[in-house]
């Protein structure tokens, strides 16, 4: 039965088919969990994952770490299975194992256009992992602009604070300007404090970051 989930990672759309009508068991999965729904999902395979939902695949099944096909399709950007997927009655706020979502795992790969179709499907911009990081956090510390743009546009929650206290401005504090900016214009409470006393200036200041010393000062005014 591997040979189906195998066929559909690869996209042999004639060896599923033919598997399928031998009677292979659409749910089957592999030592790592995953079902040929899900490496179809993975490989960005729209046509098998119709005909895999078709053959009764269940869209909701875990792999061993937790993750759905929807959050494998996330995290590649691949639009249109995500799609099918959510049409299927994919749950666009499951959490893996690490306690992500779709949502946060296509921020985390700067996947714009699936994070987009993510939040208009009703995924949670503030959900949190169990580190207490949300989407905004992580693209905070990666310094994507463009991305805080879109979660902030979303109502992302600017102040929300992690498991240590930090806050997306704090994430950002030793990394972009532009990005220390945007935050700020948002409403982040530049003065905020996590559980160790760390604040966006400090970490700045120890970081280097001239210009985000600045900004910060200037905010705090």
């Amino acid at each position: 039965m591997e040979d189906l989930v195998m066929a559909a990672l690869g996209g042999d759309e004639a060896a599923v088919d033919r598997l399928l009508k031998a009677g292979a068991d659409a749910n089957h999965a592999d030592a790592n969990g995953w079902t040929a729904l899900i490496g179809a999902a993975r490989s960005d395979h729209a046509a098998l994952v119709d005909r895999l939902l078709g053959a009764g695949a269940k869209v909701n099944h875990k792999d061993a770490k937790g993750m759905t096909a929807l959050m494998l399709a996330a995290e590649g950007g691949h639009v249109a299975v995500a799609d099918r997927l959510l049409k299927a009655g994919a749950d666009v706020n499951h959490s893996d194992n690490k306690g992500k979502n779709a949502l946060m795992r296509a921020a985390e790969n700067r996947r714009m256009e699936m994070v987009d179709h993510l939040l208009r499907a009703g995924g949670n911009v503030n959900h949190a992992d169990r580190r207490g990081k949300t989407a905004l956090m992580r693209a905070a510390l990666g310094g994507d602009d463009a991305m805080i743009r879109l979660l902030v546009g979303a109502k992302a929650d600017v102040n929300q604070v992690d498991a240590n206290g930090w806050t997306a401005l704090i994430c950002a504090a030793a990394g972009d300007v532009k990005v220390v900016k945007r935050l700020i214009d948002a409403g982040a409470d530049v003065g905020r404090s996590a559980r160790d006393g760390l604040t966006a200036l400090k970490r700045a200041t120890a970081s280097g970051h001239a210009a985000i010393v600045d900004t910060l000062e200037t905010a705090a005014r």
